[in-house]
C-alpha cells in the first residue's frame, strides 16, 4: 500500500471510530500491520496502589480515583478496544503511577524495589500475552544506584521490556545526579529507550505564601517547565557526550525547548558576552544544538499540528514518535489518540516523514536492544 493511502486510511478510521465491537470480532477486524505505533501511552495497576498506600504512601492515593474511571488505563480488553476504534497497531505501555508519588515507599530500598517489581511484572506480561499489541516499559526505583541499576537489567533480561521511564521534577532526584549517569550508561550500552516523565506533585505552591499549587498549573504549565529543565541538565552535564547512543524521549512534543529555542541561545549568548563568564559546562556553543539529540513525542493534547511542525523542525522528523499520553482524558484516550493523530497529518510534512513518525521510528528503537 503507498504511503499517501496508508495514512488517508489510518486517519479515517481514527476519525471515524471503529464502535461496537464484541472481543470476538475485535480480533478479526484488528487494525492493519502498517498502522500507527503509540510509543507513549499509559499503563498501570490498581495493586501498585494497594502496595504504595499499605507501606506509608497517601491514603488514599491521590491517582486512585483516576484510575478507578479511567478503565483503559488497567484493563487491558478496554485498552485493545480503544486502539482499534483509534486505528493503533501497537501500544508502548508507560507505567503510572511513579514510585516518588509515595515518598516514605521510595525512601525505602527494599519497599521502593518491591513495589517496582510488582508494577513491572504486571506490565510485562501484558505484553507477554498480547506481544503483537503491546511492548512494556519498567518503572525504574531511583532510591539508590544498587536498586535503580538492578531492577533496570531485571527488566530487560528477564521481562524483556522495551526499556525504562524515569521522572523529574522539583521533589525528585535531579537528572544529571551520579545515579542516573549510571542508568544512562547502561540504557546507552544495551541501546534502550529512556522515557522521561514530569511528576511535579500539587503540594508544590507556585508562590511562597501558599501551601499548594492552584487551579491546576502544577500539572498544566509546570510539567512542561519540568521536562525543559530536565533537558537543560542532562545537556549541560555532558550526558550525550559521554553516551552519544543515548536514547531520550521526552514527553509532550519536546515541551517549551522547540518553541524558545531561539530565546534560550540569545539569552545564553547575551549574558557570556556581557559577564565574561561561560556557562558551568564542557560542551561547546552553539549550545542549543546539543537539545536536537533527544527524542519527543506528538502528546499534543488537543489538535495543534503547529507544535509537531515545530518539534519536526527542531528534533528532525527522525527524533519524533508518534505518543498520544492516552487514556489520559475524559474519553477514556479517544480524544488524545484521534488528536494526535490530525497533529501529524497537518503538520506539512511529507508522506515519507509522517510514516516515520507514526511508526518507523518507533520500529527502530524498538529493534535497538542487545545484551
Amino acid at each position: 500500500m503507498k504511503r499517501r493511502r496508508f495514512l488517508k486510511t489510518l486517519l479515517a478510521a481514527a476519525a471515524a471510530g471503529w464502535l461496537g465491537r464484541t472481543r470476538a470480532s475485535r480480533a478479526a477486524a484488528a487494525p492493519p500491520a502498517g498502522g500507527a505505533i503509540d510509543f507513549y501511552c499509559h499503563f498501570s495497576s490498581l495493586r501498585v496502589l494497594d502496595v504504595l498506600e499499605a507501606h506509608g504512601g497517601p491514603r488514599p492515593h491521590p491517582f486512585r480515583a483516576l484510575f478507578a474511571h479511567t478503565a483503559e488505563l488497567i484493563d487491558p480488553e478496554r485498552r485493545l478496544s480503544l486502539m482499534d476504534e483509534c486505528g493503533i497497531a501497537h501500544s508502548v505501555l508507560v507505567p503510572l503511577p511513579w514510585l516518588e508519588t509515595a515518598p516514605a515507599v521510595w525512601a525505602d530500598p527494599r519497599r521502593c524495589l518491591e513495589a517496582a517489581r510488582l508494577l513491572n511484572d504486571e506490565l510485562a506480561a501484558q505484553a507477554a500475552r498480547r506481544p503483537d499489541r503491546f511492548s512494556a516499559v519498567a518503572v525504574l526505583p531511583t532510591t539508590n544506584r544498587e536498586v535503580l541499576l538492578a531492577e533496570f537489567r531485571r527488566a530487560l533480561d528477564e521481562l524483556g521490556m522495551a526499556g525504562g521511564l524515569f521522572v523529574t521534577g522539583p521533589t525528585v532526584k535531579r537528572p544529571d545526579h551520579p545515579d542516573l549517569e549510571a542508568l544512562y550508561a547502561e540504557a546507552a550500552r544495551r541501546e534502550v529507550p529512556l522515557w522521561i516523565h514530569p511528576s511535579r506533585p500539587p503540594t508544590v505552591p507556585d508562590y511562597a505564601d501558599e501551601a499548594e499549587s492552584r487551579f491546576q498549573i502544577w500539572q498544566t504549565l509546570s510539567w512542561l517547565q519540568d521536562s525543559s529543565a530536565a533537558m537543560v541538565r542532562i545537556v549541560f552535564a555532558g550526558v550525550f557526550e559521554r553516551h552519544p547512543g543515548l536514547a531520550l524521549v521526552v514527553h509532550h512534543h519536546g515541551a517549551l525547548i522547540p518553541l524558545f529555542a531561539q530565546r534560550m541561545q540569545y539569552g545564553w549568548d547575551y549574558f557570556e558576552q556581557n559577564t565574561g563568564r561561560r556557562q558551568p559546562t564542557a560542551i561547546r556553543p552553539p549550545y542549543i544544538e546539543h537539545f536536537r539529540r533527544f527524542h519527543c513525542d506528538t502528546a499534543t493534547q488537543g489538535t495543534a499540528p503547529q507544535l509537531i511542525a515545530i518539534a519536526a523542525s527542531f528534533f528532525g522528523p527522525d527524533r519524533v514518535l508518534f505518543g498520544s499520553d492516552a487514556p489520559m482524558d475524559a474519553s477514556g484516550g479517544r480524544h488524545f489518540t484521534r488528536e494526535a493523530l490530525a497533529s501529524v497529518a497537518g503538520a506539512g510534512l511529507t508522506a515519507e516523514e509522517q510514516e516515520k513518525i507514526l511508526r518507523g521510528n518507533a520500529l527502530r528503537l524498538l529493534k535497538r536492544r542487545r545484551a
